[in-house]
């Protein structure tokens, strides 16, 4: 593996950890304050640092970049899949939610063939549909089992998928800040969008010293997701997003006394070994086209 791309890979896994240690502060503070609430603060706080580390690189000049199109359109898919994640990690285990977002680099592929003319081809087929069965052995939709919220974790992964998809044609000119502080103050303001539709309260300083956190790592996690894109091949490098799924099942267990029964851990199984066959799949063939042609 070429250094760029090794690089590109720690760059994932810090971000799933960061990712996985903010959702974990969030969901701290579950029955505690609403979920506007805690965007709304934890966007303020990670917004603020992104801000700052903008003015030291130089680069808020270029902020009005935050809003073109393809990188508006990549924030709010984001700003939907927040608003999912959260209200659903507020009444699912963890390592569940975590481990259902993994079908995510499936239905980039499903939808790259739905939506950019992009071959499938039969393996990877079967692999999209065994890794939804995976997400079907977790979410257990039947109808004394699944509750809005596992309905909330399929539309979540249907919104990451568009913003994986739109993240493909994002141009390198735009500094890699100003996509983190685009997606930071759109979320941020989802947020806000939620007041009228909920009792908020005053937080005490231990709930905010758990936002700041919470948004001290969502900052982390924003900035190394964009490098990870940028210095490595998407392909290559999403394969270590299924490190969170470690991350999200020690998170659940140590912190919330969450432990997965077997249907969950089967289907973890199945999405996790499904995606990685897909991937490894799809890396395979970029390789050979790259052989085959004549450049190459």
């Amino acid at each position: 593996m070429s250094e760029p791309a090794s690089k590109a890979g720690l760059f994932m896994i810090l971000a799933m950890a960061s990712f996985t240690a903010g959702d974990t502060m969030t969901k701290l503070l579950a029955g505690q304050l609403p979920v506007g609430e805690i965007i709304l603060i934890r966007g303020i706080v990670a917004t603020t640092i992104i801000v700052a580390v903008c003015l030291k690189q130089g680069v808020l000049i270029h902020a009005a970049q935050a809003f073109k199109r393809t990188i508006l359109a990549r924030s709010l898919s984001d700003m939907a899949g927040t608003l999912f994640f959260i209200t659903a990690l507020m009444h699912m285990p963890i390592a569940n939610l975590t481990a259902i977002m993994q079908a995510v680099p499936l239905l980039v592929i499903a939808f790259a063939a739905l939506f950019l003319g992009e071959k499938a081809g039969l393996r990877r087929t079967l692999a999209i549909l065994v890794g939804l069965t995976g997400v079907l052995f977790i979410v257990k939709p039947s109808p004394s089992s699944f509750t809005f919220y596992d309905g909330l974790s399929l539309g979540l992964i249907v919104a990451v998928a568009l913003r994986d998809i739109i993240t493909r044609k994002l141009t390198i000119d735009v500094p890699t800040m100003i996509v983190a502080l685009g997606n930071s103050v759109i979320v941020m303001l989802s947020g806000l969008a939620l007041y009228p539709f909920e009792e908020w309260i005053v937080p005490t300083p231990h709930h905010l010293l758990i936002l700041f956190c919470g948004g001290i790592f969502l900052t982390i996690g924003y900035v190394s997701m964009v490098l990870t894109i940028r210095m490595g091949d998407i392909a290559s490098t999403a394969i270590y997003r299924y490190s969170v799924v470690l991350f999200a099942l020690i998170s659940g267990v140590f912190v919330f006394g969450e432990m997965p029964d077997r249907w969950v851990f089967l289907g973890i199984a199945l999405i996790v070994a499904s995606g990685i066959y897909a991937l490894l799949r799809e890396m395979k063939i970029s390789r050979n086209a790259r052989m085959q042609s004549p450049s190459g």
